[in-house]
């Protein structure tokens, strides 16, 4: 069996980087170990089983037991070599087709609200997908307004963008007197260097309008990044790629995310990850009003299906409003009646009535916090 996973990955092609790395990971650290030494062609659904029940015991670098989620992944590792196996004829059927486990749902973004940034304070309680409020974003924002790359960490928080997306994000790409941005590649690292690929998929490839001040963070960028390679004596190509690193080269995703989290422990600010930075562009665009649909072609998401279900939570202010403007709509027309009416028979009774100090909806849009 570990003879042929690594054949398996090592002929791989047409698989992305970043899937690669992932099979990769899969097998060096859960497949080899409890499946490499048995023959490929002994292998039984019941071995598959007592491999899975072991592999599901794990634990992660923290130290927290791997997720079903994270064991979902692994199965379809094995399950796509073993396919691969199958189609060699090198076995009759797959062994792990019919493996079942536990749910493998992934965890939606939950809010850094002042009781989880309490918790997380006193106890190191933290959710596994975090996303800051309006205010925590505003102040992380301010944090970094003299980083070079602020113009990155703004362009996230406003559209959402992947990282690969944003690494890989051209000047061509830009359009800063329409104020668009065209997402038409990605940037991944790939055994030791970084490629450019094609979107993630059909509806990843998408145009993206600016707002008035983004672009002209953009702009500042821009001029900021010229005046870079005068100093290194270099002429600034309009080609080349908006975020770069130091002295002039492609920004590494990895390299990336280490620098988001070396702002966020700087900043005080509860933890996220550069990813989150993508959830609650998509949580504080749908608090601003803006349609699901809306927000579907931002995220490049191919199903609205997707967006909905990973953001069915929003920000409990507007949770409270939403509450606030339903108890009205239901009430107001009591309200109206009085509070007797004349029942059959010509008996008075009582009826709910909304209270006098009820105040309705105000049409202003509450304070996030």
């Amino acid at each position: 069996m570990g003879e042929w996973l690594r054949h398996w990955l090592d002929t791989g092609t047409r698989l992305r980087p970043r899937t690669w790395v992932g099979y990769a990971e899969h097998i060096d650290r859960y497949l080899i170990p409890h499946l490499g030494g048995v023959l490929l062609g002994e292998l039984t659904p019941g071995r598959v089983r007592q491999a899975f029940d072991a592999i599901s015991c794990h634990t992660t670098p923290a130290g927290d037991r791997l997720s079903p989620a994270t064991v979902q992944r692994v199965r379809a590792t094995l399950r796509a070599a073993l396919n691969a196996a199958v189609r060699e004829r090198l076995l009759s059927s797959n062994p792990a087709r019919g493996l079942r486990l536990d749910s493998g749902q992934a965890a939606r973004p939950v809010v850094w609200t002042d009781q989880a940034v309490a918790e997380w304070r006193h106890g190191g309680v933290r959710p596994a997908v975090a996303v800051w409020t309006v205010e925590q974003t505003r102040q992380f924002l301010d944090f970094a307004s003299d980083h070079r790359l602020y113009a990155l960490f703004h362009l996230v928080v406003m559209t959402g963008l992947r990282r690969g997306e944003v690494v890989g994000l051209r000047w061509e790409d830009v359009d800063l007197v329409k104020g668009t941005v065209r997402i038409a590649r990605q940037l991944q690292s790939n055994r030791g260097g970084l490629v450019e690929l094609a979107p993630k998929s059909a509806a990843s490839r998408r145009m993206l309008a600016l707002d008035h001040t983004t672009t002209g963070v953009l702009r500042r960028h821009q001029w900021r990044q010229q005046k870079e390679a005068q100093a290194r004596g270099q002429e600034w190509d309009p080609r080349e790629f908006v975020f770069t690193g130091a002295r002039g080269g492609p920004l590494a995703p990895e390299r990336l995310s280490r620098l988001f989290r070396k702002l966020n422990d700087e900043s005080g600010l509860p933890p996220v990850r550069l990813h989150d930075l993508r959830h609650g562009a998509a949580t504080l665009a749908l608090a601003a009003g803006v349609e699901l649909k809306v927000v579907q072609a931002m995220l490049g998401h191919a199903s609205i299906v997707l967006t909905a279900d990973t953001y069915s939570s929003v920000l409990p202010e507007v949770a409270h409003e939403a509450a606030e403007r339903t108890a009205w709509l239901v009430l107001r027309d009591a309200g109206r009646t009085g509070r007797h009416t004349r029942r059959r028979g010509g008996r008075r009774g009582l009826v709910l009535v909304p209270p006098r100090s009820h105040p309705g909806p105000t049409g202003v849009t509450p304070s996030l916090r």
